[in-house]
C-alpha cells in the first residue's frame, strides 16, 4: 500500500491558494494550459484515520486518483498502459471491474455503466475519476469540502485494509496477553568482575528515663564483585555486641540463560528448612531455577499482622510483586501469585518514622509447581551460626510430570539431632480440578503433612491443613502431636462498603494438653472510614472458660488533612476494656507530618502520651518522637537515605530511599554526527528526550541531556519506548525507539542513544511542451547514495516541488525515475544531479534540485 505523507500545512497553503486563483478570475498563464487543478489533500477514512490523497479540481466537481485511492485500500488494480484501462476486482476475485476511459465505460460485477469525458481526467501520469462515482458504482462514498480541501469517505464493504487491521489488532492484543513485546534494539547483559554501587545508611538513636539508651547504626553496600550482585549489611547497636551472626553478607550470580547454574550463592542463604534453625546460615546455594517470575495456578492468600500502618513490601523470587498499607490495627493481606518453580515469599517492613526490618520473613508457599517435562533442583550447604555451630545441608528436586502435577523428594541434613540427622522427604503438587490444589510432604522421621485449598469464582477461599508430627523427632522445636487448621476468607463488597473477612480456627494437640484458637477478622472500608474488627478465641482443655476478646480500629478523614485512629480492646469475658488507644495525625510544610497519640493499657495501669514529627528531605527519611509515661519515657531521634554512584558520567546522588540491590538506567543521548553509534568527545549530548512510560523514578541532569530510571527491581526484563517527537529540533531523528533490556542490581545500566541529524532535500520538476514550460505533478524523483542504493522515492505535488526530509550526511544522487521517463516516453534534463548533505548539529538543506521533462526526439 502507498501512502503519500508531507507537511499538512503546506498541502493547505498550497490548496488554498490554488482555490483563490481560481474563484477570484486571477486565471493565470497556468491556467491556459490546463482547466483543471491538481493537489493533495486529507481523506478521512473509517477504521484508519487521515491519509493524504492526490485529486484535481475541476469547476466544482472533485475527481480522485484511482490508482492511489484503490492502493490506499488494498483494492486490486493494474494498470495497463497499452490499452490504457484499470483493472482489477474488489473483496472477491467474482467481482472484477474495468475502467476503460477510451470506451466511456466502466465494468464493474459484469454490470456496464456508460461515462462521458467530463466523468474523469487523465493527465500524463495518473487517471483521475470525478469522486460521486466511486460511491454510486463501487459503494465508496466520499464528500469532499471545499472549505476544508478534505475528503470523507464511508462504506459498508469490508474492504481488504480493514481485514488487514482486524488481523493486526488481534494479534497485538494476544502478544499483550502473552506478555509479548517486539523491540527494535536489544541490549545484552554484561557481568563485569566489579562495578559500583548503592550505599544505604541509618541512624536511630533512643534515650530512656528508666533503662538503657541505645545508639543503633545500619550501614548497606552494594557492588558487583566478579560478575555476581554482592550486598553486604552491617549492623551495630550500642547495647548488643557487634557479631557476625547480626550481619547480612550474601554473593549471587544470575544467569538465566546457563543450563546447569542459573543461581550461585554464597554467604548468608536461605534455605528452605524443616529443621528449626534459630540462626542464619552460612554457606553456599546452586539451583537451576530460572530467576523469572512465570505464572502457574491462582494466586495464594497470605495475611498477617505488623505494626499499625505500616507499609509492607511483597518479594516473589526476589522480584517486588506488590505493597500495601497495614491498617490501624497493623494487618495486612496479599494475593500471592503462585509462579513456576519454587516460589520464595520475602515480606519487608517500613515503619512510618524511618523504621525498617532488616530481617526478610521468607515464607515457602506449600505448591511448587514445575513446566512439563522439567527437573529443577536446589542445593544449598553450609553451618548454622549457633553456639554449636552445626553443620547443614539440603537437596531438593522436583519435576513436573505435567503443568499440574509436580512431584519431588530430596534430603535434608543437620548435624546433632538426635531423632535422626538425615532426613530424606517426598512431595507434591496436583492441581485436582479448577480452583482445587492439592499439596502433601513427607519428612521421614519428622513429620507429614497435607493441605488442601479451594477458591470459587467469587474469590471465597477455603483452606485445611492437617500436620502430624513424630512423637520422637527433634528436628523441629516444640512438641506438638498434631496440627490442624481450617480458614475460609472472601471479600464483601457493597454499596456502602468494601471490606475483606476470615475465620480461621486452629487446634494444636501436645502431648497432655490440647489448644484451640479461633479467629474472625472484619477488615475494610465502612462508610468511608478504615476499619478492623477483630475478634480472639483461646481454649485450653485444662481452663473451663476459654478466653474471648475483641479489637477495633479505624482511621478517619478529619477536615484539614487530620487523620483520627481510634482503637479499643475489649474483654468480652470481663466485659471490661483492656487497652485503648487514640492518635491525630496531619500533613505540615507538605512533605512532613505531625502525631499525637494517648494509650492506656488498663491491665497493666500503663498509659503513655506521644508527639512525633517526621519529614522526608530529598536526600534522608527523618523522624523525631518523644513518648512520656507513668513507667517510662523515651526520646527517639532517626534518619536513613542512600547514596548512589553512577560510574557512566561520574555521579554521586543521594535519595531518600533505600538503593542496595535495586538497579537503574542511565539513557544518554547524544549527536551521533560521525554516524558510527558511539559517542565520541566532539558529539554533545540532546536535551528535551522523553519516554512514553516511565516504567521507575524518572529524574533528570541539570541539562537534561541525561536521564536516569531509579530503583527498578534487578533481574528484570525492562522494555523502554522513547518519544521521538520530544526531540526539540525536527531534523533529530532515532532510529531505534524501542529497547529491551534486563535489569541489573546496584548499577546505572548505561544505554546510549543516538540521535541522527537528518538533512533535507527539495526541488522542482518541470514539463516543457508546446504550451511553455511548467510544473509538472505526480512525477517520482529518485535519491541514490554513493553506493548507488535507493534511499527514498519523492512523488512530485501538482506544481512539481518535492521535497524529503531523512538523508544522513554523506553525498547523493537525484534522478527521475527511469520507468516512468519510459512509460510516460520523457526524457529528463539533467538525467541525474549529485548533491552533498553537509555534516551540521541542526542538519544541512540542499534546494536547487531541478529537472525539466520533455517529450523523447524534441530537442
Amino acid at each position: 500500500m502507498s501512502l503519500i505523507f508531507k507537511d499538512r500545512y503546506s498541502n493547505y497553503f498550497f490548496g488554498i491558494s490554488l482555490v483563490l486563483m481560481f474563484f477570484s478570475g486571477f486565471v493565470a498563464k497556468a491556467q491556459e494550459l490546463n482547466d483543471y487543478d491538481e493537489l493533495i489533500v486529507d481523506l478521512s477514512a473509517p477504521r484508519i484515520g487521515m491519509i493524504e490523497m492526490p485529486i484535481a479540481i475541476k469547476g466544482q466537481s472533485a475527481f480522485i486518483s484511482v490508482t492511489d485511492l484503490f492502493n490506499a485500500f488494498a483494492i486490486k488494480n493494474e494498470y495497463d498502459s497499452t490499452r490504457q484501462k484499470i483493472s482489477g476486482f474488489i473483496i472477491s476475485p467474482d467481482a472484477t471491474y474495468t475502467i476503460d476511459p477510451a470506451g466511456n465505460q466502466i465494468i464493474y460485477k459484469n454490470e456496464s455503466y456508460t461515462i462521458s469525458d467530463d466523468d474523469f481526467i487523465k493527465t500524463p501520469t495518473t487517471l483521475y475519476l470525478r469522486s460521486d462515482l466511486f460511491g454510486s458504482i463501487f459503494g465508496l462514498y466520499t464528500n469532499f469540502s471545499f472549505r476544508r480541501l478534505s475528503l470523507d469517505l464511508k462504506t459498508d464493504l469490508d474492504l481488504p485494509i480493514f481485514k488487514k487491521l482486524r488481523q493486526e489488532e488481534l494479534r497485538s492484543n494476544l502478544n499483550e496477553v502473552k506478555g509479548i513485546v517486539e523491540p527494535d534494539t536489544i541490549i545484552e547483559r554484561k557481568y563485569p568482575f566489579f562495578k559500583g554501587g548503592m550505599l544505604d545508611w541509618g541512624v536511630v538513636t533512643t534515650q530512656q528515663t528508666n533503662g538503657m539508651d541505645d545508639n543503633r547504626f545500619n550501614l548497606g553496600l552494594g557492588t558487583m564483585i566478579a560478575g555476581g550482585e554482592t550486598n553486604v549489611l552491617l549492623n551495630y547497636s550500642s547495647r548488643v555486641p557487634f557479631t557476625s551472626r547480626n550481619q547480612f553478607y550474601q554473593w549471587r550470580y544470575v544467569n538465566n540463560d546457563s543450563k546447569l547454574f542459573k543461581q550461585v550463592t554464597a554467604g548468608k542463604i536461605f534455605t528452605g528448612a524443616t529443621s528449626s534453625l534459630f540462626a542464619p546460615v552460612v554457606g553456599v546455594q546452586f539451583s537451576n531455577t530460572p530467576l523469572l517470575n512465570r505464572r502457574s495456578y491462582g494466586t495464594y492468600i497470605l495475611n498477617d499482622y505488623t505494626e499499625p500502618r505500616w507499609t509492607v513490601e511483597l518479594y516473589v523470587n526476589n522480584v517486588l510483586v506488590d505493597y500495601t498499607q497495614a491498617d490501624a490495627s497493623g494487618f495486612y493481606s496479599f494475593e500471592v501469585p503462585l509462579m513456576y518453580g519454587n516460589t520464595n515469599v520475602d515480606l519487608r517492613f517500613y515503619g512510618p518514622y524511618g523504621e525498617e526490618r532488616t530481617e526478610a520473613r521468607v515464607i515457602n508457599i506449600p505448591y511448587t509447581f514445575i513446566p512439563k517435562n522439567e527437573l529443577q533442583y536446589t542445593l544449598s550447604a553450609g553451618v548454622v551460626e549457633d553456639d554449636d555451630n552445626r553443620r547443614f545441608s539440603r537437596f531438593a528436586l522436583n519435576y513436573g510430570l505435567s503443568n499440574s502435577i509436580t512431584f519431588g523428594g530430596g534430603v535434608e541434613y543437620l548435624s546433632e539431632v538426635s531423632s535422626g540427622e538425615v532426613m530424606p522427604f517426598v512431595n507434591t503438587s496436583v492441581k485436582l480440578a479448577p480452583n482445587l490444589l492439592l499439596s502433601a510432604e513427607y519428612n521421614y522421621g519428622v513429620k507429614g503433612e497435607g493441605l488442601l485449598s479451594y477458591r470459587t469464582p467469587s474469590s471465597m477461599q477455603f483452606d485445611l491443613n492437617y500436620t502430624k508430627y513424630h512423637k520422637d523427632q527433634t528436628a523441629i522445636n516444640y512438641n506438638y502431636l498434631e496440627e490442624r487448621e481450617f480458614s475460609f476468607s472472601s471479600p464483601i463488597r457493597s454499596r456502602a462498603f468494601s471490606a475483606f473477612t476470615r475465620f480461621s480456627v486452629n487446634q494444636i494437640i501436645l502431648p497432655t494438653t490440647e489448644f484451640t484458637t479461633a479467629q474472625l477478622l472484619l477488615s475494610g472500608v465502612l462508610f468511608g472510614v478504615s476499619t478492623n474488627l477483630t475478634t480472639y478465641a483461646i481454649y485450653n482443655d485444662r481452663v473451663k472458660d476459654p478466653t474471648i476478646y475483641s479489637s477495633i480500629a479505624q482511621t478517619y478523614r478529619l477536615p484539614y488533612q487530620v487523620l483520627f485512629s481510634p482503637q479499643i480492646q475489649y474483654d468480652l469475658g470481663d466485659q471490661a476494656v483492656r487497652n485503648i488507644n487514640l492518635e491525630l495525625e496531619r500533613v505540615i510544610f507538605d512533605r512532613g507530618f505531625l502525631n499525637l497519640s494517648y494509650e492506656n493499657n488498663f491491665l497493666r495501669n500503663a498509659y503513655t502520651f506521644e508527639i512525633g514529627l517526621r519529614y522526608t528531605f530529598n536526600f534522608a527519611q527523618t523522624a523525631l518522637t518523644s513518648r512520656i509515661g507513668n513507667r517510662n519515657s523515651s526520646f527517639i531521634q532517626s534518619a536513613r537515605g542512600s547514596l548512589r554512584y553512577d560510574d557512566n558520567v561520574g555521579y554521586l546522588g543521594s535519595s531518600n530511599r533505600p538503593g542496595v540491590a535495586r538497579g537503574g538506567i542511565t539513557l544518554i543521548p547524544f549527536l551521533d554526527l560521525n554516524e558510527n553509534g558511539k559517542q565520541d568527545l566532539m558529539e554533545p549530548g540532546v536535551p528535551g528526550l522523553e519516554l512514553k512510560s516511565n516504567p521507575g523514578i524518572l529524574t533528570y541532569n541539570k541539562e537534561k541531556t541525561i536521564l536516569r530510571i531509579n530503583d527498578l527491581q534487578p533481574y528484570t526484563n525492562l522494555f523502554i519506548e522513547i518519544e521521538p517527537t520530544s526531540l526539540d529540533n525536527i531534523a533529530w531523528n532515532i532510529e531505534n525507539t524501542r529497547i529491551s533490556l534486563e535489569t541489573v542490581p546496584n548499577q546505572y545500566k548505561a544505554v546510549y542513544i543516538p540521535v541522527n541529524v537528518m538533512g533535507e532535500v527539495s526541488g522542482f520538476v518541470y514539463l516543457k511542451d508546446e504550451k511553455g514550460t511548467h510544473g509538472q505533478g505526480r512525477i517520482l524523483v529518485n535519491i541514490y547514495d554513493e553506493n548507488a542504493k535507493k534511499v527514498k522515492s519523492i512523488l512530485t505535488e501538482g506544481d512539481g516541488y518535492f521535497n524529503y526530509l531523512g538523508l544522513n550526511p554523506g553525498i547523493y544522487t537525484a534522478e527521475v525515475d527511469k520507468d516512468q521517463l519510459e512509460d510516460l516516453n520523457f526524457k529528463s534534463s539533467p538525467p541525474s544531479l549529485s548533491f552533498e548533505i553537509e555534516m551540521s548539529e541542526y542538519g544541512d538543506i540542499v534546494d536547487d534540485i531541478e529537472f525539466t521533462l520533455k517529450a523523447s526526439g524534441t530537442e
